[in-house]
């Protein structure tokens, strides 16, 4: 047998003979690019009404009698009021076989309050708002539901 090396099989390379080497390099870029994926619009829709708005009227009636009295009396005495009627006594100096005072009349002057309902129109004016989304750019519109209000009248973000 004989001791001779194939020069086809492995073994060393020769000097001569050249090597590839296959090197590998990765790189990764990182973007932002803005699309747009849905819109929103909001709008408001003032809506006018007349309305019957009941309203309370008060007003002040004044009466005026005159009641002749006809009586004699001692002294002169101011105005005074018998329950809301203000009498006004009125006085006059007649002969007699004396002097004496007669009061003549009473002018008797009341207040009455009357109240009465009555029905005004008027108009008024409320706002609704309306938000609607749109899906993408040419996507059909849909009504958003209304966020519940808080007591202050603020609604609540979306």
């Amino acid at each position: 047998m004989a001791d001779h090396k194939d020069a086809s099989g492995p073994g060393p390379a020769s000097p001569a003979a050249a090597m590839n080497v296959t090197a590998i390099e990765e790189r990764l870029r990182v973007d932002v690019e803005q699309q747009e994926t849905a819109t929103v619009r909001v709008r408001t829709i003032v809506h006018k009404d007349l309305k019957e708005i009941p309203v309370v009227v008060r007003r002040r009636v004044v009466t005026i009698e005159r009641v002749p009295a006809n009586r004699m009396v001692d002294a002169e005495f101011g105005p005074f009021q018998e329950g809301n009627i203000l009498v006004v006594p009125v006085f006059e100096y007649v002969p007699v076989t004396e002097m004496k005072l007669m009061l003549k009349e009473e002018i008797r002057i009341g207040l009455q309050e009357i109240e009465e309902a009555s029905v005004h129109e008027a108009e008024v004016q409320r706002q609704e708002v309306v938000v609607e989304r749109r899906t993408g750019t040419d996507g059909d519109w849909s009504p958003q539901p209304a966020a519940p209000s808080s007591e202050d009248g603020e609604q609540s973000a979306l």
